[in-house]
């Protein structure tokens, strides 16, 4: 029994020693909405992840000497309404990455968001928010990017720099000597008292891993948001190259509070949403309104409602939308935090 207690002893003191130089957190977000969704047809369904995607995720440091952390984060997200992964299925779809930090920033190589999805960040992303209606490349196929090295600067005169080089995928075997899907991005995002705001770039060498040449994209986003106290006001401008012509979609939204509820509402426009010079009306008008109510610090109830006015060629939407019809969802939904 002594020696029991002895050994137990000293790896209690090796556990608190390693616990004093470093931690790991279990996190994580279950969300599931009921919605109405309508446009080639109408549809009612469960829904995971409206509000926040569901997901569950590991992230730590270590403390390694001299003003140098080691971190890493492991981030899974799933389908909360029939149990499945999401991302296409991987493990660690939503992030997973490792780095290095100290007093001159962090690098960190792995999957991870884009600097854009940052800033979109600031007015949201959302399944119901506007830049994930339109087709943005920053909040939509390259809101995360894998094989990637990212550089974050410390605070500079309350503003902090990202810069993030993604190194691609490896295309058809037919042609596997070269990559698509390489990007370079940079952002930076300021934020001092009621004012947030940001400024994103990014360049896509390759958007496709099938069809031969290049299919570059570029894309620019501004972002910004002023919080009044009783209201806030934000604002959001973005623009990307599409085929022939621009995709642009800007906007503003204004969010009350009302003790533990807070209300908003938006609208915006998108043109030449197609990015086609012979789609001669190609653009559409979205409209949001919505709500959350905090049950306690963990858990709110929701209500999203967000409406679109397509011209003869847009087809933005839900559900598979038609071009020149309009398309709405609506949903209600409770998010729990653990």
């Amino acid at each position: 029994m002594k020696r029991n207690a002895i050994t137990l002893g000293v790896l209690g003191l090796f556990s608190g020693l390693a616990c004093a130089q470093s931690s790991v957190t279990l996190y994580g977000v279950v969300d599931v909405a009921v919605e109405r969704i309508k446009g080639a047809s109408s549809l009612t369904r469960v829904t995971s992840g409206q509000q926040q995607g569901s997901r569950w995720g590991l992230r730590g440091t270590e403390d390694l000497g001299g003003g140098l952390k080691a971190m890493f984060l492991l981030e899974n997200g799933f389908n909360a309404d029939v149990g499945t992964l999401g991302q296409g299925g991987r493990m660690f779809g939503r992030q997973g990455y490792v780095g290095l930090g100290a007093g001159w920033g962090a690098v960190r190589l792995g999957r991870q968001y884009t600097p854009m999805d940052d800033i979109a960040s600031i007015v949201g992303t959302k399944v119901y928010d506007v830049l994930s209606v339109v087709p943005i490349i920053g909040n939509g196929d390259y809101n995360r990017v894998d094989n990637a090295i990212t550089y974050v600067s410390p605070t500079v005169a309350n503003t902090v720099f990202q810069l993030q080089y993604s190194l691609g995928e490896e295309r058809a075997s037919t042609d596997a000597s070269k990559a698509f899907a390489k990007q370079v991005s940079a952002h930076a995002l300021y934020a001092n008292g009621p004012l947030t705001a940001g400024i994103s770039l990014m360049q896509v060498t390759d958007a496709n891993g099938v069809l031969a040449g290049k299919q570059g994209k570029d894309a620019v986003l501004l972002a910004g948001a002023y919080d009044f106290g009783a209201f806030k006001l934000s604002a959001y401008y973005d623009a990307e190259d599409k085929a022939a012509k621009k995709l642009k979609v800007y906007g503003l939204a204004a969010a009350f509070k009302f003790g533990e509820t807070t209300v908003s509402v938006g609208a915006a426009q998108a043109k030449d949403v197609n990015g086609s010079a012979a789609a001669a009306s190609d653009d559409a008008k979205i409209y949001t309104l919505q709500a959350s109510h905090n049950l306690s610090k963990r858990t709110a109830l929701y209500g999203h409602l967000t409406a679109v006015s397509n011209d003869t060629a847009a087809a933005l939407g839900f559900n598979s939308p038609v071009a020149g019809s309009n398309s709405n969802g609506i949903q209600f939904g409770l998010r729990h935090r653990f």
